[in-house]
C-alpha cells in the first residue's frame, strides 16, 4: 500500500521522474495541484512522452504536462458533443421509422423489450420514477410508449433498444450502425465522466488484430491508414466521426467541423511541446486532422 504523499513531496516525485519544473516555480506547481488538477490526473499525462534508457524523462517538464491537458480538455469537450449530437439522432431517426410504421403502436415494442430485459427495464423505470425533473412526466403515465421511452433511456440503453429493434423487425432500406454505437458509446461515457483521454493511445498491449471490417472501410473512406486502426480509441473515434458524417445535418456536420479545426489550432499552437511526443503528434497529424476534415462536406 503506498503512503499518501503531501504536496512538497508529490512535487519531489516528479523531480525523482526527471519532470522538471520548466517555467513554473515549486510555489506555482504546488498552487496548480491545489486548484486546477490534482497529481494523480496531471502526471499520467508524462506516458506520452519519451523516457531515458537509464530511467526518467527526456527532457519533459512541468509545462509539457499542463500543455498536454489543457488540449485534452478542450478535446474532451469537443468529442462530449459529437456523441451527443449522434445520441439526439439516433433518438430522432428511430422515432421517425416507428411513427412511420403502421404495424407499431408505440407500445407493443417497448412491452417485448421489457419481456427480454426485465433488469434493465426495472432499471429505466427506477431512475424515471426518482428523477426530479420528470416526475410531472412520471406521474401522468400507467404505460411506457416508444416515444416516452426515447426521452427516459441513457445512450447504453438506447444502443440495446437499438440492437433489439433491429434484431426483432429487421427494417429494410434503414442503415441504422447498430454495433457502431458501441464504440461511440466507449467515448461518450469516458468524456462523460472526465477521464483522461490524451494517453494509452498506441499500446502494443492494447492492440486489436482483427477490427470490424466496417472500421477499417471507415478509415478508408476517411483517409486514415489502416495500419492505425488496431488500437481501441482510435476505433472508437473513426467510428465516432464517420457516424456522425452520415446520420447528423449537413448544417450540424460543419458546425462540428470548424469546432474541429479550433482545436487543431490549440495543437499548433502548442505543437512545440505536444510534439515531444510521437504519439500526440501521429493522433492529431494522421488521425484527429482527418476524422474532422472528414465532417466538412463543402
Amino acid at each position: 500500500m503506498k503512503p499518501k504523499l503531501s504536496f512538497k513531496d508529490l512535487i519531489q516525485k516528479l523531480e525523482d521522474k526527471n519532470i522538471s519544473p520548466g517555467s513554473y516555480t515549486e510555489d506555482q506547481i504546488e498552487n496548480y495541484l491545489k486548484t486546477r488538477s490534482y497529481y494523480y490526473k496531471i502526471s499520467s499525462y508524462r506516458k506520452n512522452f519519451p523516457k531515458l534508457p537509464q530511467g526518467g524523462y527526456d527532457n519533459l517538464t512541468f509545462d509539457h504536462l499542463v500543455a498536454t491537458a489543457k488540449l485534452d480538455v478542450r478535446l474532451r469537450e469537443y468529442l462530449l458533443m459529437l456523441c451527443l449530437d449522434i445520441e439526439h439522432a439516433t433518438r430522432t431517426n428511430l422515432m421517425r421509422i416507428l411513427t412511420d410504421d403502421d404495424n407499431e403502436d408505440g407500445y407493443t415494442i417497448v412491452k417485448e423489450f421489457q419481456d427480454k430485459f426485465p433488469k434493465k427495464f426495472n432499471e429505466v423505470l427506477s431512475h424515471f420514477r426518482s428523477s426530479k425533473y420528470r416526475l410531472d412526466m412520471f406521474r401522468k403515465r400507467t404505460q411506457i410508449s416508444s416515444w416516452v421511452l426515447m426521452e427516459i433511456i441513457d445512450f447504453g440503453t438506447l444502443v440495446q433498444f437499438l440492437e433489439f429493434y433491429i434484431e426483432s423487425r429487421t427494417p429494410k432500406n434503414e442503415k441504422l450502425y447498430a454495433k457502431e454505437h458501441r464504440f461511440i458509446k466507449n467515448i461518450r461515457n469516458s468524456c462523460a465522466h472526465n477521464d483522461v483521454f490524451l494517453i494509452n493511445l498506441f499500446l502494443k498491449e492494447d492492440m486489436i488484430p482483427r477490427p470490424y471490417p466496417s472500421t477499417k472501410s471507415f478509415s478508408n473512406t476517411m483517409g486514415i491508414n489502416n495500419g492505425l486502426v488496431k488500437y481501441p480509441k482510435i476505433i472508437d473515434l473513426i467510428n465516432l466521426f464517420y457516424i456522425h458524417s452520415k446520420i447528423c445535418s449537413d448544417e450540424l456536420n460543419k458546425r462540428r467541423y470548424k469546432e474541429g479545426t479550433e482545436v487543431l489550432n490549440r495543437y499548433d499552437e502548442n505543437s512545440e511541446m505536444i510534439n515531444h511526443s510521437t504519439s500526440l503528434k501521429k493522433f492529431f497529424e494522421s488521425i484527429f486532422k482527418k476524422s474532422v476534415d472528414f465532417l466538412d462536406k463543402t
